[in-house]
């Protein structure tokens, strides 16, 4: 866009009414890193994260859900020995297996997602 229509989309139609100017920002340096890094990270103790294991998904009328009693069964889309999701405040974080140890069930992580800048559900490898 020219000066000229700039002025005119601004209502600034005679001439002198408005300067427009292009920004110049100051050139960004990148930041120098160090190697000196803090191991210490208690302050993120505190911190808590919702991790949940979704072991499969299904599809239910209204009609099957109200008649779900103690006992029903929901058929899943995954079979016994597949891979699990792993999430992690509602985005997948990596794909696990259902294990059992000391009569508790438990997840072991397979895959975990290494790409960043990606949503989590993208960089599952």
């Amino acid at each position: 866009m020219t000066e000229e229509e700039s002025k005119l989309l601004l209502g600034a139609s005679r001439k002198g009414d408005t300067e427009i100017r292009k920004v110049k920002f100051p050139s960004l340096k990148p930041l120098e890193e160090s190697d000196e890094r803090d191991p210490n990270i208690t302050h993120i103790d505190d911190i808590f994260i919702d991790v949940s294991v979704e072991l499969g998904q299904g599809e239910l009328s209204v009609r099957e859900l109200l008649a779900l009693e103690e006992g029903s069964v929901i058929k899943l889309d995954r079979v016994i020995g597949e891979s699990v999701d792993v999430n992690l405040n509602r985005q997948k974080f990596a794909k696990g297996e259902v294990i059992v140890v000391n009569e508790e069930f438990n997840v072991r992580i397979n895959t975990i997602n290494l790409v960043r800048n990606l949503k989590l559900s993208e960089g599952m490898i």
